[in-house]
């Protein structure tokens, strides 16, 4: 993979949004030390994700919140009670990223 560079381009989606055939950790990590937008700079940590691999559903945030920043999960601020509120599934059985 090239070198990350400040800022994207449309034609630059598929190739910083896709995950290549890599492991969620590769992914991982590659999310801490990522510097393709400046969403790096507002951010004290990354906030991943969580949930099972093998989910049928996986629920994408735009931004993580403030709470989110803090606690490194996804959804438990303001956003994830709504969530709760309107799913009739448990949150443990999807993966959930912001």
């Amino acid at each position: 993979m090239p070198p990350r560079k400040a800022g994207y381009q449309q034609s630059m989606l598929p190739e910083v949004l896709s995950a290549g055939g890599q492991s969620l950790d590769d992914l991982r990590g590659e999310a801490a030390t990522c510097e393709a937008c400046d969403l790096y700079k507002l951010g004290t940590q990354t906030v991943f994700g969580e949930g099972p691999e093998d989910a049928d559903l996986m629920l994408m945030g735009e931004v993580p919140g403030d709470l989110e920043d803090k606690t490194g999960h996804p959804f438990v601020g303001p956003a994830g009670k709504l969530l709760d509120r309107a799913s009739s599934r448990p949150r443990s059985t999807a993966a959930t990223c912001t």
